[in-house]
Protein backbone atom coordinates (compact mmCIF):
# COMPACT_ATOMS: atom_id res chain seq x y z
CA UNK A 1 0.00 0.00 0.00
CA UNK A 2 1.46 3.01 -1.01
CA UNK A 3 0.72 5.59 1.92
CA UNK A 4 1.33 9.57 1.23
CA UNK A 5 3.11 10.88 3.64
CA UNK A 6 5.74 13.22 5.03
CA UNK A 7 8.56 13.39 7.68
CA UNK A 8 10.34 15.82 9.66
CA UNK A 9 13.41 15.69 11.98
CA UNK A 10 15.74 13.11 13.43
CA UNK A 11 15.73 10.43 15.77
CA UNK A 12 13.81 7.17 16.38
CA UNK A 13 11.17 7.02 14.13
CA UNK A 14 7.32 8.48 15.37
CA UNK A 15 5.13 7.33 12.86
CA UNK A 16 1.25 9.09 13.45
CA UNK A 17 -2.04 7.90 12.50
CA UNK A 18 -4.49 9.54 12.30
CA UNK A 19 -8.59 8.95 12.78
CA UNK A 20 -11.82 8.37 11.07
CA UNK A 21 -12.67 11.21 8.47
CA UNK A 22 -9.23 12.73 9.20
CA UNK A 23 -5.49 12.99 7.87
CA UNK A 24 -2.22 13.92 8.30
CA UNK A 25 -2.83 17.59 8.52
CA UNK A 26 -4.69 17.23 11.19
CA UNK A 27 -1.48 16.34 13.70
CA UNK A 28 0.64 18.78 11.76
CA UNK A 29 1.16 20.89 15.10
CA UNK A 30 1.93 17.87 17.23
CA UNK A 31 3.98 16.41 14.83
CA UNK A 32 6.28 19.82 14.46
CA UNK A 33 6.52 20.13 18.00
CA UNK A 34 7.87 16.13 18.43
CA UNK A 35 9.90 16.50 15.50
CA UNK A 36 12.36 18.23 17.70
CA UNK A 37 13.38 15.09 19.41
CA UNK A 38 11.89 12.31 16.95
CA UNK A 39 11.69 11.58 13.49
CA UNK A 40 8.22 11.86 12.82
CA UNK A 41 6.28 10.45 10.17
CA UNK A 42 2.42 11.20 9.25
CA UNK A 43 0.44 9.82 6.52
CA UNK A 44 -2.69 9.26 5.09
CA UNK A 45 -4.53 6.29 5.71
CA UNK A 46 -6.31 4.81 2.71
CA UNK A 47 -9.52 6.21 1.29
CA UNK A 48 -8.29 9.37 3.26
CA UNK A 49 -6.44 12.99 2.36
CA UNK A 50 -4.23 11.92 -0.64
CA UNK A 51 -3.48 8.20 -0.13
CA UNK A 52 -4.71 5.61 -2.89
CA UNK A 53 -8.61 4.28 -2.66
CA UNK A 54 -8.77 0.65 -0.62
CA UNK A 55 -11.84 -1.57 -1.73
CA UNK A 56 -11.97 -3.48 1.02
CA UNK A 57 -10.22 -3.83 4.09
CA UNK A 58 -9.87 -4.78 8.03
CA UNK A 59 -7.49 -3.99 11.02
CA UNK A 60 -5.39 -7.16 10.04
CA UNK A 61 -5.29 -6.25 6.36
CA UNK A 62 -4.20 -2.74 7.29
CA UNK A 63 -2.39 -3.17 10.50
CA UNK A 64 -0.01 -5.28 7.83
CA UNK A 65 0.27 -2.36 5.28
CA UNK A 66 1.66 -0.22 8.05
CA UNK A 67 4.15 -2.83 8.94
CA UNK A 68 5.10 -3.21 5.40
CA UNK A 69 5.38 0.38 4.94
CA UNK A 70 7.72 0.81 8.12
CA UNK A 71 10.52 -1.82 6.59
CA UNK A 72 10.23 -0.25 3.35
CA UNK A 73 10.80 2.94 4.17
CA UNK A 74 13.72 2.04 7.01
CA UNK A 75 11.26 3.37 9.82
CA UNK A 76 11.33 -0.09 11.58
CA UNK A 77 10.63 -0.17 14.36
CA UNK A 78 8.71 2.85 15.12
CA UNK A 79 6.80 4.16 17.72
CA UNK A 80 3.14 4.25 16.34
CA UNK A 81 0.78 7.19 17.63
CA UNK A 82 -2.79 6.38 16.97
CA UNK A 83 -5.57 8.00 17.25
CA UNK A 84 -9.17 6.51 17.50
CA UNK A 85 -9.45 4.87 14.18
CA UNK A 86 -5.89 5.00 13.53
CA UNK A 87 -5.08 3.94 17.31
CA UNK A 88 -6.51 0.92 16.53
CA UNK A 89 -4.67 0.16 13.48
CA UNK A 90 -1.87 0.92 15.83
CA UNK A 91 -2.83 -2.09 18.18
CA UNK A 92 -3.19 -4.21 15.72
CA UNK A 93 -0.24 -3.63 14.34
CA UNK A 94 1.64 -3.80 17.30
CA UNK A 95 0.13 -7.14 18.23
CA UNK A 96 0.54 -8.96 14.58
CA UNK A 97 4.11 -7.12 14.00
CA UNK A 98 5.65 -6.98 17.59
CA UNK A 99 9.21 -6.76 16.20
CA UNK A 100 8.07 -3.93 14.17
CA UNK A 101 6.62 -1.39 16.93
CA UNK A 102 9.05 -0.34 19.60
CA UNK A 103 6.36 1.74 21.05
CA UNK A 104 2.67 2.26 21.05
CA UNK A 105 0.88 5.41 22.26
CA UNK A 106 -3.50 5.03 21.51
CA UNK A 107 -5.61 8.01 21.83
CA UNK A 108 -9.11 7.74 23.28
CA UNK A 109 -10.12 4.44 21.80
CA UNK A 110 -10.16 0.74 23.13
CA UNK A 111 -10.13 -2.51 21.67
CA UNK A 112 -13.42 -3.75 22.14
CA UNK A 113 -16.28 -3.66 19.16
CA UNK A 114 -17.85 -0.19 18.85
CA UNK A 115 -21.77 0.66 18.13
CA UNK A 116 -21.79 2.15 14.46
CA UNK A 117 -22.27 6.13 15.66
CA UNK A 118 -20.90 7.66 12.31
CA UNK A 119 -23.92 6.55 9.94
CA UNK A 120 -25.22 10.28 10.24
CA UNK A 121 -22.23 11.41 9.16
CA UNK A 122 -22.37 9.42 5.93
CA UNK A 123 -25.48 10.02 5.33
CA UNK A 124 -24.38 13.85 5.65
CA UNK A 125 -21.74 14.09 3.44
CA UNK A 126 -22.55 11.45 0.82
CA UNK A 127 -26.08 13.09 0.16
CA UNK A 128 -25.05 16.51 -0.54
CA UNK A 129 -24.32 17.70 -3.79
CA UNK A 130 -21.39 19.86 -3.96
CA UNK A 131 -21.64 21.22 -7.32
CA UNK A 132 -24.48 22.89 -6.08
CA UNK A 133 -22.48 25.23 -3.79
CA UNK A 134 -20.04 28.19 -4.35
CA UNK A 135 -18.26 28.69 -1.42
CA UNK A 136 -17.00 26.87 2.18
CA UNK A 137 -19.52 28.72 4.25
CA UNK A 138 -22.42 27.61 1.97
CA UNK A 139 -21.22 23.97 2.23
CA UNK A 140 -21.18 24.43 6.17
CA UNK A 141 -24.36 25.78 6.73
CA UNK A 142 -25.89 22.85 4.34
CA UNK A 143 -24.43 20.53 6.54
CA UNK A 144 -25.52 21.99 9.58
CA UNK A 145 -28.65 20.62 9.06
CA UNK A 146 -27.72 17.45 9.74
CA UNK A 147 -24.89 18.18 11.64
CA UNK A 148 -25.38 20.57 13.99
CA UNK A 149 -21.66 20.21 16.08
CA UNK A 150 -19.86 22.84 14.15
CA UNK A 151 -16.45 21.45 15.84
CA UNK A 152 -17.87 18.01 13.94
CA UNK A 153 -18.91 19.71 10.80
CA UNK A 154 -15.23 22.01 11.22
CA UNK A 155 -13.50 18.46 11.26
CA UNK A 156 -14.61 17.05 8.37
CA UNK A 157 -14.66 20.26 6.38
CA UNK A 158 -11.04 19.55 6.73
CA UNK A 159 -10.88 17.51 3.59
CA UNK A 160 -13.14 19.86 1.25
CA UNK A 161 -11.09 20.60 -1.59
CA UNK A 162 -11.49 23.16 -3.83
CA UNK A 163 -11.59 22.00 -7.73
CA UNK A 164 -11.85 23.78 -10.84
CA UNK A 165 -15.20 23.65 -11.24
CA UNK A 166 -16.71 23.29 -7.52
CA UNK A 167 -15.73 21.28 -4.26
CA UNK A 168 -15.04 17.10 -3.59
CA UNK A 169 -14.13 15.85 -1.07
CA UNK A 170 -10.69 14.02 -0.27
CA UNK A 171 -12.16 11.44 1.47
CA UNK A 172 -13.36 8.47 -0.28
CA UNK A 173 -16.93 7.86 1.43
CA UNK A 174 -18.34 4.79 -0.28
CA UNK A 175 -15.29 2.80 0.46
CA UNK A 176 -15.20 3.87 4.08
CA UNK A 177 -19.25 3.40 4.22
CA UNK A 178 -19.01 -0.08 2.81
CA UNK A 179 -16.45 -1.45 5.13
CA UNK A 180 -17.68 0.61 8.04
CA UNK A 181 -18.59 -2.74 10.04
CA UNK A 182 -15.15 -3.70 9.89
CA UNK A 183 -14.17 -0.30 11.02
CA UNK A 184 -16.62 -0.62 14.47
CA UNK A 185 -14.82 -4.22 14.89
CA UNK A 186 -13.02 -5.22 17.70
CA UNK A 187 -8.73 -5.65 17.34
CA UNK A 188 -7.90 -9.45 17.15
CA UNK A 189 -4.97 -11.53 18.36
CA UNK A 190 -3.22 -14.11 19.72
CA UNK A 191 -0.42 -12.94 22.06
CA UNK A 192 -0.27 -9.56 24.62
CA UNK A 193 2.11 -7.22 23.34
CA UNK A 194 5.03 -6.93 25.59
CA UNK A 195 6.03 -3.86 24.49
CA UNK A 196 5.97 0.04 26.42
CA UNK A 197 2.75 1.35 25.54
CA UNK A 198 0.74 4.40 26.94
CA UNK A 199 -3.32 4.91 26.52
CA UNK A 200 -4.22 8.81 26.66
CA UNK A 201 -8.20 9.55 27.11
CA UNK A 202 -9.90 12.23 26.99
CA UNK A 203 -11.34 13.22 30.52
CA UNK A 204 -15.49 13.79 28.89
CA UNK A 205 -14.86 11.14 26.04
CA UNK A 206 -17.06 7.88 26.36
CA UNK A 207 -14.73 6.35 24.47
CA UNK A 208 -12.76 4.45 26.84
CA UNK A 209 -15.07 4.28 29.82
CA UNK A 210 -14.02 2.57 32.85
CA UNK A 211 -15.11 -0.92 31.73
CA UNK A 212 -12.85 -1.06 28.97
CA UNK A 213 -9.57 -0.80 31.22
CA UNK A 214 -9.05 -4.56 32.23
CA UNK A 215 -9.24 -5.66 28.36
CA UNK A 216 -6.68 -2.68 27.71
CA UNK A 217 -4.20 -4.42 30.14
CA UNK A 218 -5.13 -7.99 29.13
CA UNK A 219 -4.05 -6.73 25.61
CA UNK A 220 -1.37 -4.38 26.56
CA UNK A 221 0.08 -5.01 30.25
CA UNK A 222 3.34 -3.14 30.24
CA UNK A 223 1.68 0.52 29.91
CA UNK A 224 -1.21 2.54 31.96
CA UNK A 225 -3.69 4.51 30.80
CA UNK A 226 -4.21 8.83 31.30
CA UNK A 227 -6.62 10.84 31.16
CA UNK A 228 -6.05 14.72 30.20
CA UNK A 229 -8.63 17.13 31.90
CA UNK A 230 -10.93 18.75 30.17
CA UNK A 231 -11.22 17.25 26.84
CA UNK A 232 -12.96 15.37 24.32
CA UNK A 233 -12.46 12.62 21.77
CA UNK A 234 -9.96 14.94 19.82
CA UNK A 235 -7.71 15.49 22.85
CA UNK A 236 -4.70 16.11 20.93
CA UNK A 237 -6.63 19.64 19.76
CA UNK A 238 -8.64 20.15 23.29
CA UNK A 239 -5.16 19.96 25.18
CA UNK A 240 -2.08 20.58 22.82
CA UNK A 241 0.31 21.33 26.03
CA UNK A 242 -0.79 18.68 28.22
CA UNK A 243 -1.36 15.90 25.36
CA UNK A 244 2.51 16.58 24.45
CA UNK A 245 3.41 17.03 27.96
CA UNK A 246 2.32 13.43 28.73
CA UNK A 247 3.70 11.68 25.43
CA UNK A 248 7.42 13.08 25.86
CA UNK A 249 7.06 11.57 29.46
CA UNK A 250 6.39 8.36 28.38
CA UNK A 251 9.09 8.72 25.78
CA UNK A 252 11.43 9.18 28.07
Amino acid sequence: MPFYYQSQGEGAPLVILHGLFGSMGNWRSIASKLSSDFKVITLDLPNHGYSPAQDFFNYQTLAQDIAYFLIENNFSPAILLGHSFGGKIAMQCALDFPNQVSGLIVVDIAPRAYNPSHNFIFDALISLDLSYYGSRSEIDKALSLKIPDMKVRQFLLMNLEKTKESYSWRINLVNLRNNYQAICAPITGNYPYKGKNLFIKGENSSYIAADDEQEIYCWFPYGSIYSIPNTDHWVHADSPKLFLEAILAFLK
